[in-house]
């Protein structure tokens, strides 16, 4: 007759083409919740269902898509009506354990978003790791430690006495940003990659409404990723970085001597300071900052 497959990791979701098949008797498998079966009419024993023998007018409710009665019962022909999977169901398990372990652990109980640091910057290169051996094992993996840095410190956050979030605001965050950035491909209005680079940086601009073209960046990140990205963000705004002094993005490694990763942030740091007092003096001078000829005409001689 019929198979109602619900999932296991929801299956108080029954699917709508399921109601007409479940007002009277149905029999359910072992793996079915107890709670469950005070919402079926009338729930009969499986244990005296035989396989091959099963009564042709008869309803089984399961959560187990393996299950021998499952099985048997698809070959013969019957329908299957299957609760429609949902991508992400099973986050919803990890949102729960990393709650249990932040209340209940002794270790997790007691770490703060400092004291995670670390093992953030650990796992992001694990997970580079990862992505360079090409291994499709290593790589869930490494991404299932990545997420549980998120989650940890999005229940952390969530203890904030001043400013509480939680995974929820995060998740929300996430599809905010995306959906405005987004919005011509969204809506299907184009699919040119020329153009939805442009539209996410026009909207990032509008959003940030930076002083200035630095802005953003992260000065923590290592120094030779933090100078590229002081080149790109110049580039962007007609800097004109063919004036920058070669010793500036030239890093030179000697025996004996001080870190090239200090020398080098240093270095950018200072750039960044630079970009900044030439920035300061044209909104004196009312400059907008939009060619080369502006960002020559107040930077230094």
């Amino acid at each position: 007759m019929t198979v109602v497959l619900l999932d296991p990791a929801r299956p108080d979701l029954i699917p709508i083409r399921a109601r007409a098949w479940l007002t009277g008797s149905v029999k359910v498998t072992e793996d079915v919740p107890a709670a469950l079966l005070w919402e079926f009419d009338r729930v009969e024993p499986v244990f005296d269902e035989v396989l091959g023998e099963t009564p042709v007018d008869s309803v089984l409710v399961s959560t187990d898509a393996d299950h021998p009665l499952v099985r048997a019962r698809a070959a013969r022909g019957e329908q299957v009506i299957a609760t429609q999977k949902v991508s992400g169901m099973a986050l919803l398990d990890s949102v729960a354990l990393m709650d249990t372990l932040r209340r209940d652990g002794p270790w997790e109980s007691t770490q703060t978003h400092h004291s995670l640091r670390r093992y953030l910057l650990e796992e992001v290169y694990e997970l580079l790791d990862a992505i360079e051996a090409g291994d499709q094992l290593e790589l869930k993996e490494e991404l299932g430690d990545l997420l549980l840095q998120v989650l940890f410190h999005a229940r952390i956050a969530a203890d904030d006495p001043d400013a509480p979030f939680d995974i929820d605001d995060v998740a929300r965050s996430f599809t905010s940003k995306v959906m405005g950035r987004t919005p011509g491909v969204l809506s299907g209005a184009h699919s040119d990659l020329e153009t939805q680079i442009r539209e996410w940086e026009e909207r990032k601009a509008a959003e940030k409404k930076r002083g200035s073209v630095l802005d953003g960046v992260a000065t923590t990140q290592p120094s030779l990723a933090l100078l590229q990205k002081i080149f790109e963000r110049l580039t962007a705004a007609s800097y004109p970085v063919d004036t920058i002094p070669a010793e500036t993005w030239t890093v030179t490694v000697a025996p004996s001597d001080d870190s090239v990763e200090a020398q080098t942030r240093d270095k950018a740091l200072a750039l960044m300071a630079s970009v900044r007092d030439a920035e300061a003096r044209a909104k004196e001078l009312g400059i907008e900052l939009d060619s080369r000829a502006a960002w020559e005409s107040v930077l230094p001689d």
